[in-house]
């Protein structure tokens, strides 16, 4: 199917009854008659993108509440290139990221991450700005975005202000956002060299034990000029490494390097056992998902670790 024009494309093909063509215009009637009520906080209505965790975390909220859906929100749902700046809508898909010849061309393997984000359906649902606010440690997008070192674009009734995602995450479920403020964009620079690795206990259609992704510039003496790193599954929330990334940057490449940093990154995270496995077992994971990232920059000094 096509990237763009998916409803009219499903429609030609017989896929859809020719009364879908004109269905997105007869809901955005239908909504423009109903005024939303305010919400049980007081805020107004309870905003919603995909829903694929707000239905099911919390049914009988929504269920009882004015609904303001941002979904199907155009202004949410671009994706573009502003200078040297990637935009995405908060209202974006998990598949619109994925079917997106821009993130394409800077992401060689998106296709390869995507399949390892949760089913088509889900997929197909999923927003960009509610997988954030959900606020998962596990969170796949999330954790991908920290290490791109993402900006958050919120949005209150018109009054805008920018927070760097590493900082949105105050605690477990804890976010650095006031109430009726909506994440309008997220925005980042393309990266030069980037990784993204998950551990689940099945490979497909499973939440991670451990991921982690990471973004590392190195200059022609082998030496880090720029480092961001991520771990979802190790701590109450999605963990950008700031100790980690901090300790590569400057340093040239190695394997006593690589050693030293994983000690740092050890003591920056806190994994708890639960049913995806044990504390110790957790930290051997982001142990060796750190080590693939770097793999794929200078294979040498990994091996060389790997064979002691």
């Amino acid at each position: 199917k096509p990237a763009e024009g998916t409803l009219e494309w499903l429609v030609a093909q017989g896929f859809l009854p020719a009364y879908f063509g004109g269905i997105e215009a007869r809901l955005r009637d239908l909504r423009s008659g109903m005024l939303p009520a305010p919400a049980a906080d007081g805020t107004g209505a309870l905003p919603l993108g995909g829903g694929t965790d707000l239905l099911v975390q919390r049914p009988g909220t929504v269920k009882a509440s004015a609904v303001e859906l941002l979904y199907d929100r155009s202004a949410l749902k671009t994706i573009s290139m502003e200078g040297d700046v990637i935009r995405i809508g908060a209202a974006v898909t998990v598949t619109q990221l994925l079917e997106s010849r821009l993130l394409q061309a800077h992401f060689p393997q998106l296709a390869a991450h995507g399949r390892l984000i949760s089913s088509t359906p889900i997929r197909n649902m999923a927003t960009v700005g509610g997988n954030l606010v959900n606020a998962s440690p596990i969170g796949d997008l999330t954790i991908f975005l920290l290490a791109l070192d993402a900006q958050l674009l919120l949005n209150n009734m018109g009054s805008t202000r920018t927070v760097a995602l590493k900082d949105f995450y105050k605690g477990y479920k804890q976010l650095d956002k006031a109430p009726g403020e909506l994440i309008e964009a997220i925005l980042f620079v393309p990266p030069a060299h980037f990784s993204f690795e998950k551990v689940s206990k099945r490979t497909h259609l499973d939440i991670a034990s451990v991921n982690s992704a990471a973004q590392v510039v190195t200059n022609s003496e082998g030496r880090i000029t720029a480092a961001h790193l991520s771990a979802g599954g190790v701590g109450p929330f999605p963990k950008y490494l700031a100790r980690t990334a901090g300790f590569l940057t400057g340093r040239r490449l190695s394997a006593e390097v690589l050693q030293a940093a994983i000690t740092v990154m050890q003591e920056e995270i806190s994994p708890i056992s639960d049913a995806r496995g044990t504390a110790e077992y957790k930290r051997l994971l982001l142990r060796q998902l750190f080590l693939a990232h770097f793999s794929g920059i200078d294979a040498a000094p990994v091996h060389q670790i790997l064979s002691l």
